[in-house]
């Protein structure tokens, strides 16, 4: 807070004597010649204001009421007025004295110990009210934030949900021993374990912050839980067309770790998740494990997104989001945050790099390898529990581990609308599941229906083909959806198309964010095929 003392007095004799009290009392001042010097040292923060009562007649007095009734709520800048004989008696000399808020007199002439003291006092309340801001200032973050993640909590749980239900509705037209019954059976498993994983991560977050979580720590092979890890997440990466090149040294000696293998594997799923959703299609992944000193190094790097310096200075805060432009904003910031508490639980570190954003970023695991087997191994090999040693006290929150890719509030499921005008679609949507559900739903009730997985290759879809109806997901990788409603409305042709958001994101900022971004309709997941058909219309 400013410790600035100002001080406007009707003589410079006056304003000498008060700088020199003031300077042996070991303050900070501003000695103003005028009610012009006045007026712009306000405009400055200051602690403390010192003036003579005659002085708040006439111009300087409207300054002075000027910038009180500019203040904040919780600022009430202490005023110190040195006032004539019986000025407890006098104080109506002051005009509208309480325009002036704060107001200490004292009756002149002052003595130096009760002008001091006065001022320490006065200070001590600045500080006060500096302090109050400061707690309302994290306050309304902490508002902000909670309201951030259940947002996010409900646009990752809608969207695997969306994909579900779009699944059910197709089973239901479909022969249950089709090609496509079997494929949403499938989508329906991996959905309702993609909903699973984001509440376990909760789950986990939750126990490890009231030292509930234990680890069934054996010894194993630190190689195959990479290889396990790596399994979690092949099919993500064979959706998006991602080269995962590992360096593992399969020929090497066993590297053995006392640890938890399902709470390892969790760790390194959850860093190629995050490689995974912030590289693009067709990138690269690379897996690479170093030891020596008794250590095992990991390193997950990728060429995707990268990282700017004010994300790798807060990228393991719980709940922390990354807003850099030409990030997706999916996942609720707990993944590494999770992570990075097991790393720790195993005695490790984890650590984060990244040359800045489009350079790609490269997360670091560094675990202690146990000692040879030289004893018995049956006891070796026996879980060992352990709880954990205190709350998570770092944590990610750009990407996230096993959240899912899109969701958010939804409607009451009702039965799909029959009929209406066959049209040509565009759905861009990055859900696949969801994306291939809605499609088949679409084209039964005779639409074309034209499918892109990113909102690029949605805009360079619609200038080669002109759709008469554009379905676009929000939190789309790269260019979200906003700015591809944008772009759609600059296209020649194109500014009239009818654009409906199918969306997990909910709030009343979003739809407000939508209607400013040319959108004609807003609709959160998982939604009534009755009201797309009635938004289509």
């Amino acid at each position: 807070m400013p410790e600035r003392i100002l001080v406007l007095t009707p003589t410079p004799d006056d304003a000498a004597l008060c700088r020199r009290f003031l300077d042996e009392a070991g303050f900070q001042s501003e000695i103003c010649l005028g009610h012009a010097d006045l007026c712009c040292a306000l405009a400055r923060p200051a602690a403390v204001l010192v003036i003579a009562e005659e002085s708040l007649h006439g111009q300087a007095g409207d300054c002075i009421r000027e910038h009180l009734a500019e203040q904040p709520a919780w600022s009430a800048m202490p005023i110190v007025v040195l006032a004539g004989k019986q000025a407890g008696h006098r104080l109506g000399v002051l005009e509208d004295y309480d325009a002036y808020g704060r107001v200490t007199l004292l009756e002149r002439p002052v003595r130096m110990a009760t002008f001091i003291g006065t001022l320490r006092l006065a200070l001590r309340e600045r500080r006060q009210q500096y302090r109050i801001r400061d707690l309302l200032a994290e306050r309304a973050e902490a508002i902000k934030q909670r309201d951030e993640f259940l947002a996010m909590l409900g646009h990752e749980l809608r969207n695997p949900l969306a994909a579900v239900l779009i699944s059910t509705d197709v089973l239901e037209t479909v022969p249950p021993d089709s090609e496509r019954a079997v494929y949403c059976r499938n989508v329906l498993g991996t959905q309702a374990r993609q909903m699973k994983r984001l509440l376990d991560d909760l789950s986990d977050m939750s126990r490890i912050n009231r030292r509930k979580l234990s680890l069934e720590r054996e010894r194993i092979d630190l190689r195959q839980v990479l290889l396990d890890a790596v399994d979690q997440v092949d099919d993500k990466l064979k959706v998006r067309d991602q080269c995962l090149d590992l360096d593992l040294d399969p020929e090497g000696p066993t590297l053995p770790l006392l640890a938890d293998p399902m709470r390892l594997r969790q760790v390194f799923a959850n860093l190629l998740t995050n490689a995974n959703r912030y590289t693009p299609e067709g990138g690269h992944i690379w897996l690479r494990l170093d030891t020596g000193d008794g250590l095992a190094r990991v390193s997950v790097r990728d060429d995707g997104a990268g990282l700017s310096e004010e994300a790798l200075a807060h990228i393991f805060e719980p709940f922390y989001q990354d807003r850099s432009e030409g990030r997706p904003q999916a996942g609720l910031g707990i993944g590494l945050t999770l992570a990075t508490s097991l790393v720790k639980m195993h005695a490790g570190t984890i650590a984060a790099h990244s040359a800045g954003p489009g350079c790609g970023s490269e997360f670091i695991v560094t675990l202690p390898l146990a000692e040879a087997d030289t004893g018995d191994a049956a006891a070796a090999a026996r879980p060992v529990r352990e709880p954990a040693t205190g709350p998570a006290t770092a944590g990610l929150a750009g990407p996230d581990s096993d959240a899912a890719p899109d969701a958010d509030a939804g409607e009451t499921r009702q039965p799909a609308a029959r009929g209406g005008e066959p049209r040509h679609i565009l759905l861009i949507e990055d859900n696949q599941d969801f994306a291939v559900g809605l499609q088949q739903l679409l084209e039964a009730r005779g639409n074309r229906v034209s499918v892109v997985h990113d909102g690029t290759d949605g805009l360079r879809k619609a200038q080669d083909d002109p759709p008469q109806v554009v379905l676009l997901d929000i939190g789309l990788p790269g260019v979200d959806g906003y700015e591809v409603a944008r772009r759609l409305r600059r296209i020649a042709g194109l500014s009239q198309v009818r654009v409906i958001a199918v969306t997990g994101f909910g709030r009343a900022a979003d739809r407000e964010r939508s209607r400013q971004a040319g959108i004609d309709r807003h609709l959160v997941k998982p939604v009534a095929m009755a009201d797309l058909e009635s938004a289509m219309a």
